[in-house]
Parts: structure tokens; C-alpha cells; sequence
């Protein structure tokens, strides 16, 4: 997972495979981000190909991470494969889905508020 600081926003870029490995570099990537209170993260999952259990609980480990250190994060483009996964395990109820980036600018306002 690659990460930067990017116009207000911290950007996340997992890798393309969220298995074990993959996860377990996204948990330890997480605690090299600055912790800013009501910053808002954006993982970008476009690229994201296969994920699996070890996967999926690094995404929700990175949600509650976030959530603790008063900052949202927001799940964004994902893959139809991400995707698929979120609603078979019903977590797209769960986390913030953006469908594309634009939107983040656009409705940056709220997205700070809520």
C-alpha cells in the first residue's frame, strides 16, 4: 500500500492483492500515517483484483483505526471483485462508498461535517 497527503485528503493506494500479505502491509503502512484529527482518508480499491478474509480484515482495520484517531475513512472506487465482497459480507452497509473521486471534492463541506 502506498499512501500521501494530497490536497487536505490522505490518499491510500492498497495493493492490487489484499491477502495475508498484502493485508498485513496495509496494517503496518496505516501506522506510518501522521495523525491528524477530522482528516479525511481515501482508499482508492480501483485497482484491487483479489481479496480475501485477510484481506477484507485489513480494510476493516484500517476503518476502525481511522475512526480511533478521529479521522473518516472512505472507501473509493472499489473493484467489482472489492465490490462483490463488501455486499456478500454486507460491510458496503458499513463503510463510506464513494463511487468516484469527484465526488469528494465536490462535497468536501459534508463530508468534514458529518
Amino acid at each position: 500500500m502506498e499512501w500521501q497527503q494530497l490536497n487536505g485528503y490522505v490518499w491510500l493506494q492498497p495493493q492490487t492483492r489484499l491477502d495475508s500479505h498484502g493485508g498485513l502491509f496495509l496494517k503496518e503502512q496505516l501506522l506510518h500515517i501522521p495523525i491528524e484529527p477530522h482528516k479525511i482518508w481515501v482508499m482508492n480499491m480501483a485497482s484491487v483484483d483479489f481479496m480475501d478474509s485477510s484481506g477484507l480484515g485489513a480494510v476493516v482495520t484500517a476503518v476502525k483505526f481511522a475512526r480511533s484517531k478521529g479521522c473518516r475513512l472512505l472507501i473509493c472506487r472499489p473493484s467489482a471483485t472489492a465490490r462483490l465482497i463488501f455486499e456478500i459480507t454486507q460491510l458496503d452497509r458499513v463503510f463510506e462508498i464513494i463511487e468516484n473521486i469527484e465526488e469528494i471534492f465536490s462535497s468536501s463541506e459534508e463530508l468534514l461535517s458529518a
